[in-house]
């Protein structure tokens, strides 16, 4: 594959045009329903899968440590003691836009 993306994205659309796996350029099966061969999904699942589970381990305990301080798990932004939610109000605003694709109209429970 070359270097530049432009050539690599011309490259990846036409062997996806012509029924082959854009990654590799190896024929697919005719009645497969995915874009790439199954070498290359197998090699796409199981990349860095070794370095997931310890990524995930990571993240837990910074959630849990987070949680315990009265922190925003997200973004570690200190909560008042009387804020009962976990996650801070800037966080829940994200997430319904990011869910909804607009701002709540009216504000999420302190």
């Amino acid at each position: 594959m070359p270097v530049k993306a432009s050539a690599r994205k011309i490259i990846y659309h036409q062997r996806k045009k012509r029924g082959y796996c854009p990654r590799c350029g190896n024929k697919r099966r005719k009645n497969s329903k995915f874009v790439f061969c199954e070498d290359c999904r197998a090699f796409y699942r199981n990349y860095n899968k070794e370095f997931s589970g310890e990524l995930n381990n990571q993240r837990k305990e910074r959630y849990d440590r987070r949680k315990a301080k009265n922190q925003c798990p997200r973004c570690g932004k200190s909560h008042g003691e009387k804020y009962k939610n976990t996650i801070c109000r800037t966080c829940l605003d994200k997430q319904y836009e990011y869910n909804y694709g607009k701002k709540p109209k009216k504000k999420l429970r302190p």
